[in-house]
């Protein structure tokens, strides 16, 4: 499930399941053979009335009005119930008609449940909004009066009041006659109890979480992240080149330290002199903390990491954040730009990059170091972000930006860990699925400039199924450096301004990202795939090695001078085949490198011999091609899939 359906509002999920119920209009139960339901009409639609007027405020956010409309719902729906007493005690004599009555009782019990349940909810709704407010305070000024774990605690009591009615209201739907319901009425009935079953769900994986939420916010013990600062226009592994880190002490949702560090001081400590894999020998000579997120692999690189934190005299931590440039540009969008004092520009979201990148290399800066614009940039953002108005919008941009994997995390804490790879925030290169076709193309920056971050990838992966079912993959790698300083307005003021520091302007323009783009590729496949051929470097020029559980291609790609392109291909046989007897399915599965922008992928399946597609998901851009051809922006993982026959 993608990440952004898991963090749905939870107040929009159940009102939707509160919708669909309404949806029953209970005024239009059929008991048959009884004059009942014209006698108790009125009741019955004007509890309808009132639940729908509860439920509009609630959209609107009105929960003051919503839940007096929700008390006069659930009195129409107890009179309702009230009057109906007596049919029901007679139901045994009724014989036919109990089944009616029955099925109409648990409608009507089911909209007291849903009133009282709405009632509920706008309180916790309400009382749930103080939990942000509580933590701007505790966080910024400290004059908060309640801890937010005291507060959280108290809406989990709220919590399992409303999930009690959940399964109270599940049980009434689940065992009511829908046979002697109108048509309709059964379909939205139907989704009713979909919806339910989802409701249910997330209150589990709630209460599932519940402690595991406490732990994250130092509950009962301190819990200390380090959060990675990755430059993504120098790409690594994971995402980005660790120029800096924060350490961050959170206490009964406080936070009570917060110091940034440049990894450069980090690696100053270590003492154990830690040979380089193959993998990223090209790269650097002797690995540091600087280099180690090498791995694609989130949980491979953060288990590192975390080693060389320990042995470079630093304490240890309990959970890895990582974020990329990408995270504060985008976050700049909504707070605004920030201002620094003592420093005359706006640091805005476009210009994010080139402001904090200028700054460190050409060491304006006249203290200890040369990251001292952003250590000075990291509390005035803080506080931005937690003082903004467009809290909603922030989350969403949130969302967004871990679905790209553009931020991930890991803790040595085995429930918060779960917790992550649920949230799909552990950015782990998934698992080989037998007969799926998979690519990953991974990118480490060689050149030392940021020349990355101006990088257009395209990527063509072209598949041909052959009737025996042999299957033979091209893929087309062209990247373009799109370079120009005309279109850096902020570089062109800084340099004339404050000059080119200890650096000439060759130099500084090449490290901010004119420099010629050289890069390390991995080219991650099915493991077992066999290359056969390659177009634009020597065959011998490409290492074949495996890793996590896959054949890895890789090369030296470049170099590529700004305004100029190159372009690779590599073909390889897949190590298994498809079987058609009479039909069989071609999987196939692009996985994103964390980091990475600006990469677009076209993949097309060509079939040799007597065969048909029979359907392809997505669907051909082409639709009068004999072909699938499907092209997207790589944002996120791409998934294809189609069925072929021999038939």
């Amino acid at each position: 499930m993608p990440l952004n359906n898991k963090w749905k509002s939870f107040k929009y999920f159940v009102i939707l399941a509160i919708i669909v119920f309404v949806g029953l209009n209970i005024s239009n139960i059929y008991f048959k053979g009884m004059d009942f339901v014209f006698e108790n009409k009125d009741i019955a639609m004007a509890g309808y009335d009132q639940l729908q007027k509860a439920i509009d405020y609630s959209m609107e956010g009105n929960y003051e009005k919503a839940s007096t409309w929700f008390e006069e719902a659930e009195i129409s729906f107890n009179q309702l119930a009230e009057d109906t007493k007596t049919l029901t005690l007679q139901s045994d004599e009724l014989n036919t008609e109990s089944l009616y009555l029955d099925t109409a009782n648990k409608l009507i019990e089911s909209g007291v449940i849903i009133a009282q349940l709405g009632q509920d909810l706008v309180n916790f709704i309400d009382s749930a909004s103080l939990i942000p407010q509580t933590f701007i305070k505790q966080n910024l000024d400290g004059t908060s009066d309640i801890k937010i774990t005291t507060l959280i605690k108290e809406e989990k009591e709220n919590l399992d009041v409303i999930y009690s009615q959940i399964l109270e209201l599940q049980q009434n739907i689940t065992t009511l006659n829908s046979g002697l319901l109108p048509g309709d009425v059964q379909i939205k009935l139907k989704k009713g109890q979909e919806q339910i079953a989802q409701i249910i769900t997330l209150l589990r994986e709630l209460n599932l979480n519940f402690d595991t939420i406490l732990t994250m916010l130092g509950d009962e013990v301190p819990h200390r992240y380090m959060v990675l600062m990755q430059n993504n226009h120098e790409i690594r592994g994971t995402g980005g080149f660790i120029g800096s880190y924060m350490i961050i002490d959170v206490n009964d949702g406080a936070i009570t330290k917060m110091e940034a560090k440049d990894v450069y001081e980090s690696d100053g400590q270590l003492t154990e002199v830690v040979e380089p894999p193959t993998v990223i020998r090209h790269v650097v000579e002797r690995l540091y903390l600087r280099d180690s997120n090498y791995s694609p692999d989130f949980p491979t690189s953060a288990k590192l990491i975390m080693w060389f934190l320990e042995h470079s005299q630093q304490p240890s931590i309990d959970t890895i954040i990582a974020i990329d440039q990408n995270v504060v540009e985008e976050i700049l969008k909504i707070t605004g730009p920030i201002h620094l004092e003592h420093f005359p520009f706006q640091i805005k979201s476009e210009s994010f990059n080139n402001l904090i990148s200028y700054y460190i290399e050409a060491k304006i800066s006249q203290t200890s170091t040369p990251k001292q614009l952003l250590f000075d940039f990291i509390p005035v953002f803080k506080e931005k972000v937690l003082t903004t108005d467009n809290m909603i919008e922030l989350k969403d941009a949130i969302i967004d930006l871990a679905g790209s994997r553009h931020i991930q995390a890991y803790s040595n804490d085995s429930d918060i860990q779960k917790l992550i790879t649920r949230l799909e925030l552990d950015g782990k290169m998934m698992d080989q699925s037998p007969k799926t076709d998979y690519l990953a193309v991974i990118s480490s920056s060689i050149g030392g400039n940021k020349s990355d971050g101006f990088i257009k990838m395209n990527i063509d992966h072209e598949t041909t199924v052959h009737n025996s079912g042999v299957i033979t993959d091209k893929l087309t790698i062209e990247k373009e450096h799109t370079w120009d300083i005309d279109d850096i307005p902020e570089l062109n003021s800084l340099i004339e301004r404050y000059g080119t520091g200890e650096l000439d302007l060759k130099s500084i323009l090449f490290i901010l990202g004119k420099g010629r783009n050289l890069d390390y590729i991995r080219i991650y496949v099915p493991k077992g795939s066999l290359l056969t051929n390659v177009e634009g470097i020597e065959m011998e020029d490409v290492e074949i090695t495996e890793d996590l559980g896959y054949t890895v291609f890789a090369f030296i790609y470049g170099p590529i001078e700004a305004g100029e392109n190159m372009e690779i291909a590599l073909e390889y046989d897949l190590p298994f085949n498809l079987n058609f007897t009479p039909e069989d399915n071609y999987e196939f599965v692009a996985q994103k490198q964390a980091g990475v922008s600006n990469v677009d992928i076209k993949k097309t399946v060509e079939i040799i011999g007597d065969l048909n597609f029979i359907s392809s998901t997505p669907a051909s851009i082409s639709p009068f091609s004999i072909k699938p051809i499907v092209e997207t922006e790589l944002d996120e993982d791409f998934e294809f899939s189609s069925v072929i026959s021999n038939l």
